[in-house]
């Protein structure tokens, strides 16, 4: 494959530290090519913790956004124009493949808050483990040799009511942590429920519990953890998560890891109202191995399905035993303001069940079951500082990723009208390019971008004999954007603003976020307590692609207010989120899944949310 002529560009250095006074205070770096910098937020030293459902309040900055699904943690992340499986999401270097299609078991949801050290924020493709969008990586904290309790307690109500308990004791270098959540769905600004908006039965509690262990003697690390979750409501999709059930484990030695984990997640339509039901049982293992310069992993994913009606029933094998085998390798070479990064290597996708090679035949004569791809990104910045204060840093990259596994064999046969979802066997990779310029000073950061996409991987109506089909196609687009952010004393400013254009067929790209802007204004600390109020704005989204029936999105604004009392050893916060009850969704293409409802889900009203955590050496 000939790569299309990069161009030149610059790249911001932006860094936060979180919770800097609070000893496992979670850090926050967005990542250039030449190094990773901290600096400490000059709004505050305090922030609120950070739990499964607000993760939004850790990254929804700096051009990334994440997207509410369902209920709880129920999230996915966007950046820049890219989104999903665009987006590696890792934890200490260990992949979490979604065993759900629709990625109700999204790896953001494997992230334990206690344990959490750092988020690594990178829209780069020229790192290891990088997708084609970047990744974001989380680091969790190393156990400690004195013996230590970490709990946290915290729950919400009004529109919103959870309960979250977690536990953690360590010491000689071994930590236990336990965790256990429970909730309901929660309530419109309207005071509707999902029982009254989406179908349901009822307004049924979900369920969270997960237990982890790690533990390092010398140069060796290891651990292993479980997670449960039931009945996890997805309005989004006609069927809900039902059970999840995690099993993973590692061993390191001096920076080389290996490690699987084990998804087994059942979704089915048994919470709601219907005349029929479906179900999928879906599998996932990944295996892998990661060092500072190479990774290889194996993925085996197979989901059967069931969509009975009363006139019939339909067996599909929807992801059929497909197996992914990726080997690639990582260099990086460090000027005195110039940084050269790149990895290279190749994705083999085959699919083990050959018969259902058939189904995808119907629009693809020439199908395989088995595909090759050379995987490929190479990145250079430079950074310097001028007239003492000024920071101008650029970014040139180019990359090539493989199709997503879905995106090539997923296999959906539906009754009567329906349209079936099939995989597309014969795409091509998606070739990236990049321009990423910025300019800083003390305290604010403008970073401007150009992407150019060529076969990227979008969504397509097909008919064969009156049948209708969704499936995937290749097209080209481009993504440009800017991301702004304001520090300074007691004022926080952060606008993001991403156009993205479907050029082959002329229209906008799907499921892009509009212009938002955020402002939080946090008082000074007296007796280490701080109060803030935080603005936040999304413009409406008029650019929609309307042949795969996305609709637009009014603007809408909300605000939160909040107050930190942090003693060092343990920290309490009160928040109200969404203080004028204000009725709005986000913005979503509802097309996007293969069991979407087409349902406009609005957010939760008014939540008051209380947060305790306890940090102390015994």
């Amino acid at each position: 494959m000939i790569f299309p002529i990069t161009y030149v560009g610059l790249l911001i250095l932006f860094s936060i530290n979180i919770g800097a006074q609070w000893s496992d205070s979670v850090k926050v770096y967005w990542l250039d090519p030449v190094e990773v910098t901290s600096q400490k937020l000059s709004l505050s030293d305090y922030q609120t913790p950070v739990e499964k459902d607000n993760l939004s309040s850790l990254l929804n900055r700096n051009g990334f956004n994440l997207i509410r699904k369902g209920v709880f943690f129920a999230q996915d992340i966007y950046a820049d124009g890219f989104k999903k499986g665009d987006l590696n999401v890792v934890i200490d270097g260990e992949r979490y493949h979604c065993a759900c299609p629709n990625r109700m078991d999204s790896p953001l949801s494997r992230v334990n808050p206690l344990e959490l050290e750092s988020v690594e924020l990178n829209k780069t493709a020229g790192n290891i483990q990088s997708g084609l969008g970047g990744k974001v990586s989380f680091r969790r904290t190393a156990p400690i040799e004195p013996i230590s309790i970490k709990a946290g307690l915290s729950g919400s109500s009004a529109a919103s009511q959870s309960f979250d308990g977690s536990l953690s004791t360590e010491g000689y270098n071994h930590r236990i942590s336990l965790r256990y959540s429970t909730g309901l769905p929660y309530k419109d600004a309207e005071g509707r429920n999902f029982e009254d908006l989406y179908g349901y039965k009822e307004n049924f509690n979900y369920k969270l519990a997960e237990a982890t262990f790690h533990g390092s003697e010398s140069i060796w690390k290891y651990g292993a953890a479980f997670t449960y979750t039931e009945n996890v409501s997805f309005p989004y999709l006609l069927m809900d998560e039902i059970n999840n059930r995690v099993f993973s484990g590692y061993v390191s030695y001096d920076n080389n890891k290996i490690y699987f984990n084990y998804t087994d997640h059942l979704m089915t339509n048994q919470l709601r109202v219907s005349t029929g039901n479906m179900e999928s049982d879906a599998k996932n293992l990944t295996i892998g191995a990661i060092g500072n310069f190479y990774e290889v992993f194996f993925r085996n994913w197979n989901i059967d399905n069931v969509i009975a009606t009363p006139m019939t029933t339909i067996n599909n094998n929807m992801l059929p035993n497909v197996n992914m085998y990726s080997v690639s390798l990582f260099k990086k070479i460090d000027f005195s303001k110039l940084s050269i990064s790149g990895r290279a290597g190749v994705v083999h996708h085959s699919v083990e069940n050959d018969e259902r090679l058939n189904f995808y035949k119907t629009l693809y004569p020439d199908a395989e079951s088995s595909r090759w791809f050379p995987t490929v990104g190479l990145s250079a910045s430079y950074s310097t500082i001028f007239a003492e204060v000024w920071n101008v840093a650029g970014l040139i990259e180019a990359a090539t990723e493989a199709p997503e596994t879905e995106y090539l064999f997923i296999a959906v046969q539906k009754p009567m009208t329906k349209p079936n979802w099939s995989g597309n066997p014969k795409l091509n990779q998606p070739v990236r390019t990049t321009l990423r310029g910025s300019i800083g000073y003390n305290f604010f950061n403008f970073e401007a971008f150009a992407t150019r996409v060529w076969n990227y991987v979008n969504l397509k109506k097909a008919v064969v004999e009156t049948k209708p089909y969704t499936t995937y196609e290749n097209v080209d687009a481009f993504m440009l954007g800017f991301n702004f952010s304001f520090y300074w004393r007691f004022i926080e400013m952060i606008a993001g603003y991403t156009n993205a254009q479907n050029t082959t067929n002329n229209t906008p790209l799907s499921e892009i976020p509009p212009l938002s802007i955020s402002t939080k204004l946090t008082s000074p600390a007296i007796y280490n307590t701080v109060v803030y109020v935080k603005h936040t704005y999304n413009n409406a989204q008029l650019r929609v692609d309307e042949t795969l029936n996305e609709t637009t999105t009014p603007a809408w604004n909300k605000f939160d207010v909040g107050t930190v009392y942090n003693a060092g050893s343990f920290l309490i916060s009160l928040e109200i989120e969404i203080l004028t009850n204000t009725l709005y969704f986000q913005h979503l293409c509802y097309l996007r899944d293969p069991f979407s409802s087409g349902n406009r889900v609005y957010e939760p009203g008014t939540t008051v949310r209380f947060n305790f955590r306890l940090n102390q050496l015994l």
